[in-house]
């Protein structure tokens, strides 16, 4: 048994337990990335494994409630077949202590249309083509012989993948094989894994009723970037090996070297002094935040990270602009920030809507690029009037006028 940080010693007298089983034989055998990544968030991990399975290991998932102290709950991440059978088991067994099971690419799922105990929040992540479904039989009230049958995964609705036709909350992942979540697997699918290891959070935390402030983490990483403009105190607010991407420019860093670099070089001194952020919107979730905002600045000194390899043109910049940035353990562990590049450039002289290639003169009248107006918009839907840049627009408006 390994004990986690104090990151959620805040909210709970003591550290929540959660419960990892698999088809490994040890602990040390098992994904030591995924291991790492419930401890920084705070939670005791103790390993079962599942070994050959049978009453053997029923036994061992159902009696850890035994070992607890009154009051207190603990959660379940299984794996493969092991999910297969905690699934089975709790499902139909009231375990007043189990607040959450999550279940990533069981081989097996139960009776799709039976709910779990109200108790107990449930999250399943299945992967592949085929999953068995296992069904118990039932005649005047007596239950007969369990039956499992390979079905064809449902797809999921949109691009979630959630799946409305299971009576549980389940996700399919597409084009993903099981062992996608776990790092040290030929299997790992790192985009997957990381929509997965949110929704996995978010059951986890919710199962214990445990929330946890990451907006406040951001807002220091920011002041001490903007303010305070010190690169060391900044690196100390992310994760060890943290990275930030500027998307337009694929300006940023990998690692704490190269970030720190960038940081104390070309970011934190090429911001000019009149450079604002006006925050929009803000949408908060398990492990992200996503701002919104409004940057304005004179362009009165080299900007690397924004305008690499641009002098000063001394003309006023403003645009939308979108952060997404990932809070892990109680630091930030990744930054994306979008803009739109060519309504920067249109600011600044850089390129002119009006001049087309002469491949397209007789086909384009002006390139579809809008300037500050698309930063105001953001900011007041009513500034600035829509669809200026389609063509035959206002020429239909006309007509109906």
């Amino acid at each position: 048994m390994t004990s986690g940080n104090n990151f959620l010693s805040q909210f709970h007298n003591t550290i929540p337990r959660l419960y990892i089983t698999a088809e490994t034989d040890t602990m040390a055998e098992f994904d030591q990335v995924t291991l790492k990544h419930w401890r920084s968030e705070g939670f005791d991990i103790t390993y079962l494994p599942y070994a050959d399975g049978g009453e053997g290991y029923v036994e061992e998932i159902l009696g850890i409630a035994g070992t607890l102290a009154l009051g207190e709950f603990y959660g379940i991440v299984a794996y493969g077949d092991a999910a297969a059978v905690c699934l089975e088991t709790f499902r139909t067994i009231q375990a007043g202590k189990l607040c959450v099971l999550v279940a990533y690419y069981p081989s097996s799922i139960p009776d799709p249309f039976r709910e779990f105990p109200v108790n107990t929040r449930v999250l399943v992540h299945l992967a592949g083509e085929e999953v068995g479904v296992t069904r118990t039989q039932e005649l005047l009230g007596i239950q007969g012989k369990r039956k499992t049958v390979r079905k064809s995964i449902p797809e999921g609705v949109g691009i979630s993948g959630f799946i409305k036709k299971l009576a549980y909350p389940s996700y399919a992942y597409e084009g993903v094989e099981p062992g996608f979540a776990e790092w040290d697997l030929e299997e790992f699918d790192k985009v997957a894994s990381r929509i997965a290891w949110t929704r996995s959070l978010d059951a986890v935390r919710k199962g214990f009723r445990a929330e946890v402030d990451i907006e406040k983490v951001w807002d220091e990483h920011v002041e001490l970037e903007f303010v305070t403009r010190d690169p060391d105190k900044t690196m100390e607010t992310m994760v060890a090996r943290p990275y930030v991407n500027h998307v337009p420019t694929l300006t940023g860093g990998v690692g704490k070297k190269d970030l720190r670099r960038f940081y104390a070089d070309y970011f934190i001194p090429s911001n000019p002094p009149s450079l604002k952020m006006r925050l929009i919107s803000r949408t908060i979730g398990t492990d992200r935040v996503v701002d919104e905002m409004i940057l304005s600045f004179k362009h009165t000194q080299e900007m690397p990270w924004m305008l690499p390899g641009v002098p000063p043109t001394n003309k006023s910049v403003e645009v939308a602009l979108v952060s997404v940035v990932r809070v892990r353990g109680g630091k930030l562990e990744h930054e994306h920030i979008y803009w739109d590049q060519a309504t920067v450039l249109v600011q600044l002289g850089l390129l002119d809507p009006k001049l087309i290639p002469d491949a397209f003169k007789d086909k384009v009248k002006m390139l579809p690029v809008a300037g500050a107006e698309s930063a105001r918009k953001v900011a007041d839907e009513d500034s600035e009037p829509s669809n200026d840049l389609i063509p035959d627009w206002n020429e239909e408006e006309e007509e109906e006028g």
